[in-house]
């Protein structure tokens, strides 16, 4: 796709997913601390790689990685779904954001999402939404940092 400096942007596929899998499962695993619902399952990694199959290559599922010195670093899942009942009927969200810990604070982040809300806007999306924990302070501050405010709340109920 493209570079910048000894950045390679690129799309997952099927061929590499299982440098995905790596990255999805230190994600979560980085999670556990705001999501105390967050377990892996005794063969997770069968189910993740179905999953992604199924939706990498679709025309409104993104999945992009970064790399640096060939070593996939980060990556960003986005997309968009029509809903013609409202207004505004192309909605676009941001489901997962992840840059390893050793690669932070160098401004990977912010160059993944402003990629993902070039193409967003590129498939005329109107408006995007994505879900942070309220917990996550830190999160909260980068998504506000791209325009981003609170609009709801999602609640859960422990059921075990």
């Amino acid at each position: 796709m493209a570079r910048k400096n000894n950045i390679e942007v690129f799309d997952f596929t099927g061929r590499n997913l299982g440098e995905l899998s790596r990255l999805t499962h230190a994600y979560f695993t980085e999670l556990q601390q705001y999501d105390d619902a967050i377990h892996f399952a005794e063969g997770w990694e069968t189910y993740y790689r179905h999953r992604m199959e199924s939706g990498l290559g679709a025309p409104h599922f993104f999945v992009r990685g970064l790399r640096m010195d060939k070593e996939a670093v980060g990556f960003i899942m986005f997309g968009y779904r029509d809903e013609p009942m409202w207004r505004k009927r192309r909605r676009g969200y941001l489901s997962n954001i992840y840059v390893v810990p050793a690669h932070r604070r160098r401004g990977l982040g912010n160059f993944m999402v402003k990629g993902a809300l070039q193409t967003l806007r590129q498939m005329d999306v109107e408006v995007v939404e994505l879900d942070v924990y309220v917990t996550n302070d830190t999160g909260r501050r980068f998504w506000e940092s791209f325009g981003f405010s609170p609009f709801k709340q999602r609640l859960r109920l422990n059921m075990t």
